[in-house]
């Protein structure tokens, strides 16, 4: 009697065995192939082509298991590949993997630069088939499932060279505006000199509205990316305001 059933059950446990072995197989060709391109080809691509080759794997692991066990590793496959899909949400991680595999194709990003997506903000730390990585100016990591990044608008700070930044300063409507804007645009000349070369890069300066007695300066000005900011801004300022105190006027509405 127990040979019977072990008879009947061994074309099941062949194909779980099989299977087993397969992924197996897949994950240590996927580590190895991913750790062995990573200094040739960059982290994003040996990654890549680590997932593909375990994929390759697994459509291979499942033709051999129908090839050996037939009817009953068929059955065996279709329970696994349902018991997953529920399990993991097969639909959500497919969307994952395609829109990871168009942004390798068409590589709207990658690691280093810097973005806006999903709304978030960050420079890329890594890219990978199904998450992107972003490292925060507070140091934080954001992982952003590739199918929410690529249905959202992207933009790439860093897909040409700059970033423009700007800064406003009140200017009292009783001073001169002509020699405070010629003073602003001779102290902003070279705020950012390697992008020097690039006339669009060029720092302006433009006044549109006056509000409570104050002319308002708005002084525009591009760096080189940065995760943060805030000290490019900081400097800016200074440079604004110091040109205009030292050109003799006063910041002061009532002096």
């Amino acid at each position: 009697m127990s040979d019977g059933v072990f008879e009947a059950l061994r074309p099941f446990l062949n194909a779980i065995l099989i299977g087993l072995g397969g992924v197996l197989i897949a994950l240590i060709v996927s580590w190895v192939v991913s750790h062995l391109l990573a200094r040739p080809m960059g982290s994003v691509w040996s990654r890549f082509i680590g997932s593909f080759l375990a994929l390759a794997i697994g459509i291979w692991t499942v033709k051999v298991i129908l090839d050996t066990t037939g009817a009953a590793g068929l059955l065996v496959v279709i329970v696994t590949a349902i018991t997953g899909a529920f399990a993991i949400g097969s639909e959500r991680i497919a969307g994952d993997l395609l829109a990871g595999v168009s942004l390798f194709v068409g590589r709207t990003y990658s690691a280093g630069d810097y973005v806006v997506i999903a709304g978030r903000e960050g420079r890329v730390a890594n890219v990978s088939l199904f998450l992107t990585t972003l490292e925060t100016v507070n140091g934080d990591e954001i992982y952003i499932r590739n199918a929410e990044a690529t249905n959202g608008t992207i933009v790439n700070y860093s897909a040409h060279p700059g970033h423009l930044i700007s800064v406003k300063v009140p200017l009292p409507v009783n001073q001169d505006l002509n020699v405070a804007v010629n003073a602003i645009q001779e102290a902003v000349i070279g705020f950012a000199p390697d992008l020097s070369a690039k006339s669009l890069s060029q720092p302006a300066v433009v006044v549109q509205t006056a509000e409570e007695g104050y002319f308002i300066i708005e002084v525009r000005a591009y760096m080189i990316d940065r995760l943060d900011a805030g000290p490019e801004m900081t400097r800016l300022f200074l440079l604004a305001v110091n040109a205009i105190k030292k050109a003799g006027l006063s910041l002061e509405a009532n002096a």
